[in-house]
């Protein structure tokens, strides 16, 4: 393929040049991006797959640009040099953005990942994908013991589900440079609901969880030093989930884009 061609395989992977998009969905949802373009335009005499095709490549031959959004009934395509921040949900508006391939891509963020829980780990989440293995995580029924998670590629959600037998319960998640810590920005609760640990999940309605440290470490430990968040209601013999969205959900964004598509 040279560089100036464009493979697409099923709408959802899209190859242009050299570089690899990814359709961003979760289940049926597309996801659309709300934050500012760097360039938006309109190819309306071309046909769809003509327009997502040229779309595709112009975001591939424009430097900073590290995804874009593809609108059905307009042919737009809207380009953005930064990752998703705030998005909207809304039936003909795609989101595509820079897939990593290999740990040279410059769009993955290669950060370590402490994590512990106490008393163990039972289930990691990541972008609504569980992760969870004994490879990854060789101690997460060790409630002394915490694990590193290598996280590359762009970062929409973290999820996690604990188990506390008595006592503190309460989970740990940070890299060295703290650009991601357990802290009141996390929400937490006790009981389960459904689809809990997805990306386009509401947690609105959960409660902010609680932060501080573990006095149940030896202060020599590192993870006495550390931010542990639980639930707002102590518990015993019981699960504790918590997790956290880094990306928004935009109303007035998908506001605007409905209208753009009813008025087209």
């Amino acid at each position: 393929m040279n560089a100036g061609a464009v493979l697409i395989l099923n709408l959802k992977t899209i190859i242009a040049g050299v570089i690899c998009f990814e359709k961003f969905r979760e289940g049926n949802v597309d996801f659309c991006s709300c934050d500012p373009a760097i360039e938006d335009r309109s190819w309306s005499t071309f046909s769809f797959l003509e327009a997502l095709m040229l779309c595709s490549m112009r975001c591939s031959q424009t430097a900073s640009c590290v995804a874009y959004n593809f609108i059905n009934a307009t042919n737009q395509c809207q380009l953005f040099n930064q990752t998703l921040n705030k998005f909207s949900v809304l039936p003909g508006c795609q989101y595509y953005y820079r897939k990593v391939v290999n740990d040279s891509d410059l769009s993955a963020i290669g950060e370590n990942l402490t994590v512990e829980a106490d008393d163990y780990l039972q289930e990691f989440y990541i972008n609504g994908i569980n992760v969870m293995s004994p490879s990854r995580f060789p101690h997460a029924k060790e409630w002394n013991t915490a694990d590193m998670y290598n996280l590359k590629g762009d970062l929409f959600v973290i999820a996690v589900r604990a188990w506390n037998t008595i006592a503190f319960g309460g989970v740990t998640i940070s890299t060295a440079d703290n650009y991601i810590v357990t802290n009141s920005t996390w929400k937490c609760r006790k009981d389960l609901t459904d689809g809990w640990y997805k990306i386009n999940y509401n947690d609105s309605f959960w409660t902010d969880a609680l932060e501080g440290l573990n006095t149940y470490y030896p202060t020599s430990s590192p993870l006495a030093r550390y931010k542990w968040i639980f639930g707002p209601q102590a518990c015993e013999h019981c699960d504790i989930y918590c997790r956290r969205s880094f990306i928004k959900k935009d109303r007035l964004c998908l506001e605007k884009h409905f209208w753009e598509i009813v008025l087209a």
